[in-house]
């Protein structure tokens, strides 16, 4: 009987006029009560007419003629727990079982109406009765009793009620059985029993697939009962196997997590999902023939999901058709617009040396809060292999405010600010780049720009990081001894220009400088023997002059006054 599957029997009473007569005739037109059984009126169509207040006085007439009649009491209590006038309801069905003790339908309601005021345990004896008496061949008492059980805190009573009706409906089950299956779930999933769910969906699976198989071909299964129940059981299971594959991807076994995924996927070849997550496991062995099958396969199931298309860009990159790669991703963008698919495709640009392409994909959003900042770091990187350095400061700066321990993000800030000869601003992120990845490249950098930023003691201790980092790192000998100069710390410059020609061999912009350095200190015989080396590499117009200074300091105006000339004709092309 229908009406079992629902809380309470909802149908509507049909109570009819009386006769023309006025004697009230039983006809062959039966009415949906509690037992199957109702009140008859020879006009029952003319029932919907009438008001709650108008049925309970009929039934109340009818109960002060006959107070034994089960059947009115029961009708009575239905009407009552329709108005959720639960305590008139329990009052009218206890007489209806007083009644008739043997009338299985009369205790099934008065156990749902003691269920639905809390009294559980009245519920268990009442739905126990109802299992006794049942001529119905109703079955929902083992789903009832076990509910009521539940509902009174005997978790143990209530899963030996469950398991017992469900070995009642084997090997087939069927709706009942399927009803009693998902009870016991949800049961063992509040009880926290792991084990016991695994169990239970592992046993249940292959009778709810094959109930499911032998609707196949019917008009409108759905509609069958047991449909939705038995889909239940079979998507509960999937889930469950999806979220093992998920753990044993996470721990690097591809192999077996395929595997869940492909029986998954046999089991429910609907789900989108399932194809892509195979292809990652089989592209992560390096299996890209059968990824690539996968891929084909959600492409000809699911065309539609971006899920297929972000799985058919994945083969292509795995197999190097960047371009390829790129036109499915922008197709599964325009199906579903993600940040990390829009991401994917900006980087895949960059890959491809598309750099204005790759700003204008991962430029929208960079602004957005809850942007990944390694996202807006491929961005400002995307603008400066544009040299447009200016306009990815911006972005550098909150990719180093965000997360301060990138170096990338450090070093690429600092690039930037030296290629808009913002100096002084370029000193901090060398120094934090440094800091986290001590390196003699960048550490010169540091002090080129400390040193154009005229903060000379800064840069001569990035200097000496660098050569102490790399010995041999002549440039960075050469910009310590002019740093020197410039802080006019004259004796150090003389030594530093000595250990440049020690490591690079005699030069004239080593002795050219040393010679100056001479000079300041004051010691002209080193000097003049400094210029004559360097004069030895290159004659220059700035060497005659400083030479005749020399001389000019020495006192010696015409020896001075001759090497003026001889800058004066070489400038002159003499």
């Amino acid at each position: 009987m229908s009406s079992r599957l629902a809380l309470f029997f909802l149908s509507i009473l049909a109570l009819g006029l009386l006769s023309a007569g006025g004697a009230a005739a039983q006809v062959t037109t039966v009415v949906d009560t509690a037992d199957g059984g109702g009140i008859y009126f020879s006009h029952a169509e003319d029932a919907a007419n009438l008001t709650d207040e108008e049925r309970i006085a009929i039934l109340n007439q009818k109960l002060k003629a006959d107070p034994a009649d089960g059947k009115s009491w029961n009708d009575l209590g239905v009407i009552y727990a329709n108005r959720e006038e639960w305590s008139l309801a329990r009052d009218a069905f206890i007489k209806s079982v007083q009644a008739d003790p043997t009338a299985g339908d009369y205790h099934r309601n008065l156990g749902l109406v003691f269920s639905k005021l809390g009294m559980f345990d009245m519920a268990v004896s009442e739905f126990g009765q109802y299992r006794k008496f049942d001529t119905m061949g109703g079955h929902d008492y083992w789903r009832l009793i076990g509910g009521a059980q539940v509902q009174a805190g005997h978790a143990d009573d209530a899963r030996a009620t469950y398991r017992e009706g469900i070995k009642a409906f084997e090997p087939r089950l069927g709706a009942a059985g399927f009803r009693l299956v998902l009870q016991l779930h949800k049961l063992e999933v509040e009880q926290g029993n792991e084990q016991a769910v695994r169990k239970l969906l592992e046993d249940y699976t292959d009778p709810a697939e094959r109930f499911l198989q032998g609707l196949e071909g019917r008009e409108d299964p759905e509609s069958v009962d047991g449909y939705g129940e038995a889909r239940s059981i079979l998507h509960l299971r999937i889930n469950q196997m999806v979220d093992d594959a998920k753990l044993m991807e996470d721990s690097g076994l591809y192999a077996d997590a395929a595997k869940l995924y492909r029986q998954a996927y046999d089991l429910a070849p609907e789900r989108d999902d399932l194809l892509p997550r195979l292809v990652d496991c089989y592209l992560k062995q390096d299996l890209t023939l059968d990824a690539g099958v996968a891929a084909r396969l959600a492409r000809d199931e699911h065309p539609d999901k971006a899920g297929t298309w972000i799985a058919t860009g994945k083969v292509c990159e795995h197999t190097n058709k960047r371009q390829e790669a790129v036109e499915a991703y922008e197709k599964a963008y325009s199906l579903e617009e993600m940040d990390d698919l829009r991401v994917a495709i900006g980087n895949l640009y960059m890959r491809m040396g598309e750099d204005a392409k790759a700003s204008k994909w991962l430029k929208a959003g960079v602004n957005g809060t809850d942007t990944k900042p390694e996202v807006v770091y491929n961005y400002a990187v995307s603008l400066m292999r544009e040299k447009k350095y200016h306009a990815a400061i911006p972005s550098l700066k909150k990719v180093t405010r965000e997360l301060p321990d990138f170096y990338q993000g450090w070093l690429a800030l600092a690039q930037c600010q030296q290629m808009t000869r913002q100096y002084g601003a370029a000193i901090e992120p060398y120094q934090r780049a440094f800091d986290l990845q001590p390196d003699a490249k960048t550490a010169f950098h540091l002090g080129s720009m400390a040193q154009k930023a005229k903060r000379y003691p800064e840069a001569i201790a990035a200097y000496t990081k660098a050569l102490a980092l790399d010995p041999t790192y002549t440039k960075a000998q050469y910009n310590l001894a002019l740093t020197y100069m410039k802080a006019k710390q004259y004796d150090n410059a003389v030594a530093a220009f000595d250990k440049l020609i020690e490591m690079d061999g005699p030069s004239y912009k080593a002795y050219y400088s040393q010679g100056l350095s001479y000079y300041y200190l004051g010691k002209y015989d080193e000097a003049l023997e400094a210029y004559d080396l360097a004069l030895a590499e290159k004659e220059t117009v700035n060497v005659y002059n400083n030479v005749g200074l020399v001389y000019d300091k020495l006192g010696n105006k015409k020896e001075a006054a001759k090497w003026y000339q001889d800058a004066a004709d070489l400038k002159g092309g003499k």
